[in-house]
């Protein structure tokens, strides 16, 4: 009788272990190293080439190709990521944000480029850029952070109306801290 007591407590002991490390195993499938930070959720699928986050109290926005979100219909502030690839190998940002600046220009009135600064994404060397333009009588600004990794050109947009923008921005440097490139 002793003997089996011994080999019960053993079997409690081992269950209770296992039941104590199924929550470490079990969180591994949801995402390994890329599961998103607490707080958040993924704002990209699996087969975008980075890895984007936003708070869990943004909405995220599967009706373009961008991977994005916006913070709430009464506030539609915004936030994407795109990814395409260089038309040279050898572009520089300066050179990217040149043509890019082109672009916006066509498409907004009144483009102002408010700073312009040098910055990390996941590591890499990037630039900043802060702009207000004006579409269809409305006023906005913008944030949009780029780096290039291999061929590609990482974007990152924060869109904003002039009077919701700064309300944003520590979850929008927070999603930048968060954006990984693959």
């Amino acid at each position: 009788m002793k003997k089996q007591s011994r080999i019960s407590a053993r079997a409690a002991a081992l269950l209770c272990a296992l039941a104590l490390l199924l929550p470490v195993f079990s969180s591994c499938s949801k995402g390994g190293e890329f599961a998103p930070p607490a707080g958040y959720t993924a704002a990209s699928d699996e087969k975008a080439d980075f890895h984007f986050y936003v708070p869990d109290k943004w909405t995220v926005d599967y009706s373009t190709a961008a991977a994005g979100a916006y913070f709430s219909a009464a506030d539609p502030s915004s936030v994407s990521v795109m990814a395409w690839e260089l038309p040279h190998t050898d572009t520089t940002l300066d050179e990217w944000w040149a043509l890019n600046r082109e672009e916006i220009e066509q498409v907004f009135d009144n483009f102002e480029l408010e700073s312009e600064e040098n910055t990390t994404i996941d590591g890499l060397y990037a630039k900043k850029y802060v702009y207000t333009a004006s579409l269809g009588g409305f006023d906005y600004r913008f944030l949009q952070a780029a780096a290039i990794k291999g061929t590609s050109v990482y974007l990152f947009t924060y869109a904003s109306t002039a009077e919701n923008y700064e309300a944003h921005l520590d979850d929008v440097n927070s999603m930048l801290g968060y954006l990984l490139l693959k």
